[in-house]
């Protein structure tokens, strides 16, 4: 089955995770949506897919998935939206800066059944100065 996706956010983090899902033979890269509009074409064009508005990704049935990599202040809305929307959700972190507007976005993620994972990536040193 292939999993089809829609990328929210077309900068640098963006791009990344372009490439990640656009190098799976089990993900397609259908859309990609930014405030930016020369970014969004740059980046459909490079991997071969549409530009769309979020609010069209959102309502769309050919995307079964959101990467968000939009800023910071938009993450828990959008999670809350395309849960909603019965996608499933990859969010790059953080959820919100505040501590009760995670779990708030939490509680809707799981009144909803949603599917999210946060990418959270952590580099840790085991000896000082290495």
């Amino acid at each position: 089955m292939t999993v089809r996706f829609g990328v929210l956010g077309a900068g640098r983090i963006g791009k990344v995770h372009a490439r990640a899902v656009s190098g799976n033979p089990q993900a397609a890269l259908v859309a990609v949506a930014d405030a930016m509009p020369a970014a969004a074409e740059a980046l459909a064009a490079e991997y071969g897919c549409e530009v769309r508005a979020i609010e069209a990704i959102e309502r769309a049935d050919d995307i079964d998935a959101v990467v968000i990599c939009t800023p910071t202040d938009t993450h828990s809305d959008l999670i809350e939206r395309f849960v909603k929307a019965g996608k499933a959700v990859f969010c790059e972190k953080p959820i919100d800066l505040s501590v009760a507007r995670v779990q708030d976005c939490l509680k809707v993620v799981a009144a909803e059944n949603g599917k999210l994972m946060v990418g959270f990536n952590r580099r840790f040193c085991t000896a000082p100065g290495s």
